[in-house]
């Protein structure tokens, strides 16, 4: 990973970018969604940001990927800019998150079962009608949808029989 020399003072949009690990429009977005400052412009036009914003683009990235929604981590940065952050409400997301994360966990152990079968040669339950590792996968974290899943495979298990 590149890191900004201690010496820097302003980086490029190009640099930011790769030092971070982010994207171009994902650095906008953040921008576009306050989650970053506004970059300072030279004469010619050119975004220039401060080094210490690759820290931060780090963090948001890191938190995004563990499941905290943009809304959640621009309010712990705000939180965090004006003073501490409230330990309670820390707390609170922390524990919404563990509980997130042990539903992909779970959905993710059920899809592998099957991913497994199929890699160990049981090729088999590619084509088994019985096979419900979506369904599964789904009921694992939304059971909201599992009546629909079951009619979509109503449906597709009718037109394969034709």
């Amino acid at each position: 990973m590149l890191l900004p020399r201690p010496d820097s003072t302003v980086l490029t949009t190009a640099a930011l970018c790769a030092a971070a690990q982010v994207t171009r429009g994902t650095l906008r977005l953040y921008e576009s969604q306050g989650l970053i400052p506004p970059p300072k412009r030279s004469a010619a036009g050119y975004r220039h940001y401060p080094a210490s914003e690759v820290l931060r683009l780090q963090a948001i990235r890191h938190l995004k990927e563990i499941g905290f929604t943009l809304k959640e981590i621009a309010l712990l940065l705000d939180e965090r800019e004006q003073g501490d952050l409230d330990p309670q409400r820390v707390r609170e997301l922390a524990q919404a998150q563990v509980l997130e994360i042990d539903a992909r966990i779970a959905r993710l152990h059920a899809v592998r079962r099957y991913v497994a079968m199929v890699a160990e040669g049981d090729t088999d339950l590619i084509d088994d009608p019985d096979c419900n590792f979506l369904l599964d996968f789904m009921a694992a974290g939304h059971g909201t949808l599992q009546p629909a899943a079951q009619a979509s495979s109503s449906q597709t298990n009718a037109s394969t029989q034709d």
